[in-house]
């Protein structure tokens, strides 16, 4: 049987969307079947300044 372990960072500035790929991504591994656990990481609510997104999800 396979195991399935995933880590995904997703960064940027702030005002770029950054939030809506990786939600977009979480809701289609959880309608797959998997566990999913996001950070959003706002280091600057300023816009320009960086914004970091993690997706870890597994079986």
């Amino acid at each position: 049987m396979r195991t399935i372990d995933l880590a995904t960072a997703i960064g940027g500035a702030a005002g770029q969307g950054i939030a809506t790929p990786g939600n977009i991504l979480a809701r289609i591994l959880v309608q797959r079947g998997l566990h999913v656990n996001v950070y959003d990481a706002y280091q600057s609510i300023i816009r320009g300044g960086h914004i970091f997104l993690t997706l870890r999800t597994s079986d």
